[in-house]
């Protein structure tokens, strides 16, 4: 018993003589250039005991005297350092190969490159900075694989379409899903509001181990945008850095229209057309008056050229960020001005952003995000497609009397004056935003982190537009009176997240562990306010109560919807070789009926990093080799608020002579409706060759939506209106590549490539036992032109096989449309027995989905001269001309297709297949291949040359730590075959409902810029 006890105590004594002995130290991680290192693996040699550098590189661990500490990490040379009693140890780690693993960031965390199991595409602060755009979606194009960034105008402020491995939804939403700074703002947000020269990074998730982390917002993937802070400078003094370029911008790519003579030829010869002569088949008669006597006097009017004018941007950046031992900030202020390439439109913001983060003990942390924007954007008053399309080169600016014009010569139609609207007209928004994010974060016990955020975004919208009666149309069809109208929007949303973190350091093995608890209401509240009539325009839109009383309209709404969710990920490695990701999130929503509002999100990934395994030890050509593969379901919520509840649209009805306003069914509540989901298998490769020097990955992924979401019109016996439904499955599948390749390496000179390249196939499985779902038509006679088929891509477009012209008689006595049909007239194949040419006839003749699509970067360093030079283009996708129904086949009202120059001309050009003057003016014509156009295009995105002055040199090295002068040029070069301006088109852009995947339509949309920008940066 005695020698017991003994033990004991002896074994007591000893532990507690250890645990004396055993010292808590600190320190800060950091590379040659002060840069701070996130995630370093730090481990007491010999032991288990281990722990990682958290974001801003700081680190604690026990430890006793005499032990050995190890730090590693990836693209870095290992380090030792034995413990002799000091309290703070700070480490400089070397880098150990060309190109440094770089961080990624993640939902919710972040981690090396090498750990990562999931599909992520990066875009670093040097690819964005200084480019003169207003938007991050316009600096992204080309840039990050699987990521297809559409423009869908060149007008300031002008968002994009965006969509990561294809469309995935029909009524659904297909934009992605933003989150900034860790605040989730939506899949809707304006861009507009963000500074693009703040930015830090931007990461791209894809795949479903990326995505299910944020459940049913991830299934048309997320952008994480990261802002500056303070650690990415060294302690001590503060970096103060001002930024200033002013550009030049002029229309890229001007459409060829015909002239005033030519149009007027084209009138005439359509005026002199008689289908009644040669027995019926058409031909000219010389007896019927011309329209024109003497085409070569015609004034022509290049209305497209009064429109335009030179652009210009100015933009200024000041910022200032220092990094401490207890405290980083980084605090800016942006003034942003564009004119536009057309008259009367622009945009100026002023953008306020500080980055705030303080650690007030060892284990208690808190930071601050806040971005506040104001903007005014100046719309779009001159209808570039209505000038394209509708006001003819014979119509002057002004009449005899010295007022505008707004009469079409032809029809005599009332039509609006470019020239008056640019002068007259006012039209713009006024927006306001503030997003701010406050975070705590609190170690419980060693490497377990409770965090918990609160976070608001607020944004208040006004829309003026006011319409004076000078406005020619104005004039005459208005009595030269007034319009109004003013929209207003306020929009909340409020988010609290309460995550927490384990990291579990061993000696061979390693466990992160993320769990917690999100809350997110968005609330939105718009009022519309119209008056007509206003006698004169001295208070323009700022007192409606001028107008005339019985021309009074006013509307309002409110929306609300709410999500709550529970999330978690592990990811475990085995001596960083094999690596684990599982990840779940399980989501309630509002807008979904009781029974079915909640849902479940799992994901799977597995990585092994084969460079690691001791047989390629010996391979010194190899770096780095690693495969993955992730398999998961995500989400998609995106449907109306009060989707499982009846909704009624008001109307106006009259009862004993009397306007009796009433309320209609405008949607049935959905029944057993079901989230739609979408199931994602991803399988990379990733291999760096030669120190890094050629660096590749390449992804396989196949995706699967279920159960689309689709509002279907209902019989007037079930109580008409619409309910949504879920009516079928797509499919979408592709390929990514990328490659980084150091191409020269020398003292003074170095040149770096980088390539990407996504391809994207859809296929629709299955619409509800339907064969297809027209989408869209466009109008102008032409019928259906986008349709869903089961079997083909999402979508296509549909329209009649144009043949030519007809010749002779025989062919169209063959083809049974002897009276519809004229010699020089166009022809259609027909696919059944009947002369008419409608849908039946119709078949696939386009599709706007692209081969492939991608970009080309090239950087060049020559001492402190740099040249960066990036190309950006697809190949393989067609282009829906909605201009072509009316300009090609000659309807007289409206402006003429160059085209129709060579068209088919009695006696003279009897060869041609372009339908000739007036054979086919008020006949129906079918959506053919002649509305398709190849939409392939390589596009000299930008060309930036930078020149680091030497402040040594020039007596500034005291005064300056840098200064940059550069000149960018954009959009310079464009190889295109396309008609209409700008092959980089989306008239259809609508974030849900059918326009959200109604892509590749054209009518001539305000053009695109280009640009020369003269800059300089200083820093202080």
């Amino acid at each position: 018993m005695k020698l017991k006890l003994s033990a004991l105590l002896f074994l007591f004594c000893s532990f507690m003589s250890l645990t004396a002995q055993t010292t808590t130290i600190t320190g800060t991680i950091s590379d040659e250039t002060s840069l701070t290192l996130p995630g370093v693996n730090i481990l007491v040699k010999g032991t288990d005991r281990g722990t990682n550098s958290d974001f801003d590189g700081k680190y604690s661990i026990k430890v006793s005297k005499g032990e050995i500490l190890q730090f590693s990490f990836v693209g870095f040379v290992n380090k030792e350092v034995v413990f002799a009693g000091q309290n703070v140890i700070d480490i400089v780690l070397k880098e150990d190969a060309q190109q440094l693993n770089e961080i990624v960031i993640i939902g919710y965390g972040s981690t090396t490159k090498k750990d990562l199991v999931s599909s992520v595409s990066s875009v670093k602060a040097d690819v964005l900075e200084n480019q003169p755009v207003a938007r991050l979606d316009q600096a992204l194009q080309g840039r990050a694989t699987g990521v297809s960034v559409t423009s869908n105008s060149g007008d300031p402020g002008s968002g994009s379409t965006i969509r990561i491995r294809g469309n995935s939804s029909i009524n659904g939403n297909n934009n992605p899903l933003y989150v900034i700074d860790g605040f989730i703002v939506g899949t809707d947000f304006n861009l507009n509001t963000l500074n693009v020269n703040d930015i830090k990074s931007v990461d791209v998730l894809k795949d479903a181990t990326a995505l299910s982390i944020y459940g049913t917002r991830g299934a048309s993937g997320v952008i994480l945008v990261t802002t500056k802070n303070g650690t990415e400078i060294s302690k001590g003094k503060p970096r103060i850095s001002l930024n200033h370029y002013y550009s030049v911008q002029q229309v890229a790519n001007e459409i060829d229209l015909l002239n005033g003579e030519d149009y007027v030829n084209y009138i005439n010869e359509a005026g002199q057309f008689n289908p009644n002569l040669n027995n019926g088949f058409g031909g000219t008669d010389p007896t019927l008056p011309l329209l024109f006597d003497e085409p070569g006097e015609i004034e022509t009017t290049d209305w497209l050229d009064l429109a335009a004018q030179t652009g210009y941007v100015r933009n200024t950046d000041l910022s200032i960020m220092g990094n401490s031992e207890n405290s980083n900030y980084y605090i800016s202020i942006n003034h942003f001005d564009q004119e536009g390439i057309l008259k009367g439109s622009g945009l100026e913001r002023v953008t306020f952003r500080t980055n705030l983060d303080i650690r007030l003990s060892d284990k208690f942390k808190t930071g601050i995000r806040l971005n506040a924007t104001h903007y005014k954007k100046e719309n779009n008053k001159v209808n570039y497609s209505q000038i394209v399309s509708n006001v003819l080169p014979i119509r002057t600016v002004y009449d005899e009397n010295g007022d505008y014009t707004g009469v079409n010569p032809i029809s005599s139609g009332t039509e609006r004056n470019p020239v008056a609207d640019a002068n007259l007209r006012v039209d713009h928004d006024l927006v306001t935003k503030l997003i701010t994010n406050a975070y705590v974060e609190y170690e419980l016990f060693e490497n377990f982190k409770l965090k918990s955020t609160f976070g608001a975004e607020i944004t208040h919208t006004k829309y003026n537009d006011y319409l004076p009666g000078a406005l020619p149309d104005r004039q005459i069809s208005k009595a030269g009176t007034g319009y109004a109208n003013i929209a207003t929007n306020y929009g909340k949303s409020i988010l609290n997240e309460n995550t927490f973190t384990y990291d579990l350091g061993l000696e061979n093995h390693s466990v992160k562990l993320l769990g917690g608890f999100t809350w997110q209401k968005d609330t939105n509240e718009s009022t519309v306010s119209q008056a007509d009539g206003f006698p004169n325009d001295a208070v323009l839109f700022n007192n409606l109560a001028l107008g005339d009383a019985t021309l009074y309209y006013a509307n309002s709404g409110y929306g609300q919807r709410t999500l709550a969710s529970f999330l978690g990920r592990v990811d475990y490695g085995y001596k960083s070789k094999y690596l684990l990701t599982l990840v779940g999130r399980y989501d309630g929503s509002s807008v979904f009926e009781e029974g079915s509002k909640y849902a479940f999100f799992p994901s799977v990934g597995l990585a092994w990093n084969v460079s690691d395994e001791a047989f390629l030890e010996d391979v010194d050509v190899i770096d780095k080799l690693k495969v993955r593969g992730s398999y998961g379901i995500v989400g998609e919520q995106g449907v109306n608020s009060y989707n499982s509840i009846a909704t009624y649209n008001n109307t106006i009805n009259i009862f004993n002579d009397n306007v009796v306003n009433g309320v209609q069914l405008g949607s049935v509540p959905s029944e057993g409706l079901t989230w739609e989901t979408t199931k994602q298998l991803d399988l990379g490769f990733e291999v760096s060759l030669l120190k890094d020097r050629i660096s590749f990955e390449a992804d396989y992924y196949l995706k699967t939506t279920e159960d689309l979401l689709l509002a279907k019109a209902l019989s007037a016996q079930a109580g008409g209106g619409t309910q949504l439904q879920n009516v079928g499955s797509v499919e979408n599948q592709g390929f990514e590549f990328s490659l980084n390749t150091i191409n020269v390496e020398k003292k003074d000179f170095s040149w770096n490539s980088t390539l990407t390249i996504s391809t994207n196939k859809s296929k629709v499985l299955e619409l509800d036992g339907r064969d297809y779902l027209d989408l869209q038509s466009t109008g102008n006679q032409g019928g259906t032109s986008a349709r869903l088929i089961v079997g083909e891509s999402m979508p296509v477009f549909i329209g009649l096989k144009y043949l030519g012209t007809y010749k002779n008689e025989d062919e169209i006595i063959a083809d049974g449309r002897k009276g519809m049909s004229f010699i020089g007239g166009p022809r259609f194949e027909n696919l059944d027995d009947n002369p008419t040419w409608n849908d039946e006839d119709a078949v696939i003749i386009g599709s706007p989905e692209p081969d492939f699509y991608g970009g080309f970067r090239n950087t060049f360093t020559y001492k402190g001269l740099s040249l960066d030079v990036f190309f950006q283009g697809q190949y393989g996708n067609d282009i829906f001309n909605i201009r072509t129904q009316a300009s090609y086949y000659g309807r007289g009202e409206q402006n003429l297709d160059s085209r129709v120059l060579n068209r088919w001309q009695e006696g003279v050009n009897e060869t041609s297949d372009i339908p000739r003057a007036g054979a086919s003016t008020s006949l129906f014509n079918p959506n053919s291949t002649v509305n398709i156009e190849d939409g392939s295009f390589l596009r000299l995105k930008t060309a930036t040359l930078n020149y680091n002055l030497p402040l040594e040199k020039i007596g500034l090295e005291n005064t300056l730590s840098a200064f940059n002068v550069y000149v960018t040029g954009t959009n310079l070069f464009l190889l295109s075959k396309f008609k209409l301006g700008d092959p980089e088109t989306s008239n259809f852009s609508a974030s849900s409902g059918l326009g959200s995947v109604s892509q590749g339509f054209a009518s001539g949309t305000y053009p695109y810029a280009k640009s020369v920008t003269l800059g300089l940066k200083m820093e202080f």
